[in-house]
């Protein structure tokens, strides 16, 4: 297990593209997880060898382990490093030819001396043969990047102490007479980007979870109740909430068992941070973005510096928090800035890359892919400002209504309002006389995020870390809103 790394520089021969030339360094020894010296010193040497006029190279490195498990136990254990390798080549397009570069990148899956000069090979194919881009801007040089670490004890957690997870949980939901299932999992992840231009970062990061389901015993326990999940997620793995979580989740899929039915209406909630999360992630991909702002489908266009959402409502992206712990850069190198998306309910800019802070005349916040790319920036470390409630008093807050504490399957239909459909899942709660009372069975949803946004009742005073269907983590407290719009059972 684990990569090649080059151990020193010693000429040898090559032969690419009908000539022959240096061979950069041999790839040799292995380590856990990639470091920044030998990260750099692949980078360099695939920059020397290159003849394109500007060769940028990416490196990223994961290792994690994982178990995933049912009633009966662990079904699947992983213990998995795996490498990616990125090279950028861009040949210059003379000012008499209408300027800019020509410019393509190739990868490879390992990090062995053959696979690495093979993608610089196919880079500087590809790049040779690519249309001229004549706004394509020089390569960034030397930027400053806040230097990150994994966490030790997050990559050294083995698959040992995560069978006491699971031994916890599956005893926790025998004694209940429930089926558990899940997966315990921890990780570390680091990434280098150096160009021909001086541009030189690294950084590394770590993440922890445990995820369980519980139901009853039995094929339909989703649809006719007895059934909930939750998740504990944090940057280490000493923070992961076990007890909680297997508490939280036996608990909530005992008191869910026979749901009555319930007339779909408009509605008022309570949203878990799980279901908030589940929401508030396509912001991140379909409102936040410059591209998406740029084209007129983000619901930010033509609304910046408008009150438009509850003014408790302020939402920023950050990796620098300390529930995230994120890289500093982005697929550009690029230092990532703290970005202020929503303030007191006053919509803010949105984030941006190199190309799209150029277009319409931003600063450059580091929220760029790898390029080249037609996918515009991301908001991926979103955080939601917890406030002053407590679920129990969110619960106070709507009287009569619901408590959920998720939605599953969710989909976008409109993008400019932000228009979500989806279902409850994991145990739905009517709201009674401001307490949480009897289980509810399933509903579907139509509803707008920004008119959520807008019929705050309360937000919740704990934030808490959560993942997502569409893959990225946000940090969300709870949410109580007037009139959710369920539309069918």
């Amino acid at each position: 297990m684990g990569a090649a790394f080059p151990a020193k520089l010693r000429p040898a021969a090559r032969a690419r593209c009908g000539r022959r030339r240096p061979r950069a360094p041999r790839w040799e020894g292995t380590l856990a997880l990639l470091e920044q010296d030998h990260a750099f010193e692949i980078a360099d040497a695939l920059i020397s060898e290159s003849d394109a006029d500007e060769t940028e190279v990416s490196i990223h490195c994961v290792e994690d382990r994982f178990v995933r498990f049912a009633a009966d136990g662990p079904t699947q254990a992983a213990d998995r490093e795996r490498y990616a390798l990125r090279v950028r080549a861009r040949y210059s397009v003379p000012q008499d030819a209408g300027g800019g570069f020509r410019e393509a990148s190739a990868s490879a899956g390992d990090l062995d001396e053959e696979s690495a000069f093979a993608a610089l090979d196919r880079a500087s194919l590809l790049a040779s043969l690519a249309d001229p881009d004549p706004g394509a801007a020089p390569l960034g040089g030397s930027a400053p990047v806040e230097p990150t670490a994994p966490s030790r004890p997050t990559q050294d957690h083995t698959v040992r102490e995560k069978g006491a997870w699971i031994s916890a949980a599956l005893d926790a939901a025998e004694e209940a007479e429930l089926d558990a299932s899940g997966l315990a999992r921890s990780g570390v992840a680091c990434a280098a980007l150096v160009n021909s231009a001086g541009r030189r970062v690294f950084g590394a990061t770590s993440r922890a979870s445990f995820e369980l389901s519980c139901a009853d015993r039995g094929a339909d326990a989703e649809t006719l109740g007895g059934a909930a999940a939750g998740a504990s997620v944090a940057p280490f793995v000493d923070q992961v909430s076990v007890d909680g979580t297997v508490a939280d989740v036996v608990e909530a899929a005992v008191q869910s068992r026979a749901p009555e039915a319930f007339d779909p209406e408009p509605t008022d909630v309570v949203l878990a941070p799980a279901a908030v999360a589940a929401l508030l992630t396509f912001a991140a991909g379909a409102g936040f973005g410059a591209r998406e702002f740029s084209e007129g489908s983000s619901f930010l266009t033509g609304r910046v510096g408008d009150a438009v959402l509850d003014p408790r409502v302020t939402v920023r992206d950050d990796v620098t928090d300390a529930r995230i712990r994120g890289l500093r850069f982005d697929g550009e190198g690029q230092p990532r800035e703290r970005v202020s998306l929503v303030e007191g309910g006053v919509l803010g800019r949105p984030v941006t890359d190199r190309t799209w802070a150029s277009r319409l005349g931003l600063p450059n916040t580091g929220h760029g892919a790898p390029q080249p790319s037609a996918r515009g920036p991301l908001a991926d470390a979103l955080v939601m400002e917890a406030r002053d409630r407590s679920v129990e008093e969110l619960c106070a807050d709507v009287g009569d209504g619901l408590f959920v504490r998720q939605l599953h399957y969710v989909n976008l239909i409109e993008p400019k309002e932000l228009v979500l459909t989806g279902m409850t899942r994991g145990g739905t709660f009517r709201i009674e006389d401001g307490r949480v009372g009897a289980p509810v069975r399933n509903l579907r949803f139509t509803q707008s995020l920004v008119r959520a946004l807008q019929d705050v009742i309360g937000v919740g005073d704990t934030a808490l870390r959560q993942g997502s269907l569409m893959g990225q983590d946000v940090v969300v407290p709870a949410l109580a809103v007037r009139g959710f719009a369920f539309t069918s059972a």
